[in-house]
């Protein structure tokens, strides 16, 4: 059984890593962050795209809510905290959109929220079908596993690309 500590441990280290990566993103170029987009339409097409994606998954997220709820909500409390925790940062990447078109700075926080939205929604649908089936963990642990090792990877490229920007 995960203790809840460590669950809740993930939980928030997820989203001080949303906080440093914002953070180094601004100190690495920061004039270019807070500079006006000048092609309004590059920037418009990654955003509606990230938005789509983003109102998608919320939707997924939104259902899997409704499911939990209607079952034993008092028996899922950190599962539901997590879920509520990724539909806002998707909401935020959905609503993002119209700003994408002044500053750069919203862009890289409409693409953060996306993709930290996502990882706390794999944590939480980690979290949700191991307690509802345990013998299932190895195999969830692998899953998540690959999908945090993936983003993280294409950290350090990104870091160098804002940096260079």
């Amino acid at each position: 059984m995960l203790s809840q500590l460590g669950i809740l441990f993930v939980q928030w280290f997820l989203l001080l890593l949303f906080t440093i990566e914002v953070g180094s993103k601004l100190y690495l170029n920061w004039d270019h962050q807070f500079g006006i987009v000048e092609d309004p339409s590059l920037y418009d097409e990654i955003s509606q795209d990230q938005r789509g994606t983003a109102l998608a998954v919320a939707s997924l997220v939104f259902a899997g809510l409704a499911i939990i709820l209607s079952d034993s909500p008092g028996q899922y409390v950190l599962q539901i905290e997590i879920f509520v925790a990724a539909f806002g940062m998707l909401l935020i990447a959905a609503f993002a959109h119209e700003l994408t078109l002044t500053y750069r700075i919203v862009l890289t926080l409409q693409e953060m929220t996306l993709e930290y939205g996502l990882m706390l929604m794999v944590w939480g649908i980690f979290l949700l079908i191991y307690e509802l089936s345990p013998e299932t963990g190895p195999v969830l642990a692998l899953v998540s596993l690959a999908v945090f090792l993936f983003r993280f990877a294409s950290l350090k490229g990104e870091l160098e690309a804002h940096a260079n920007e």
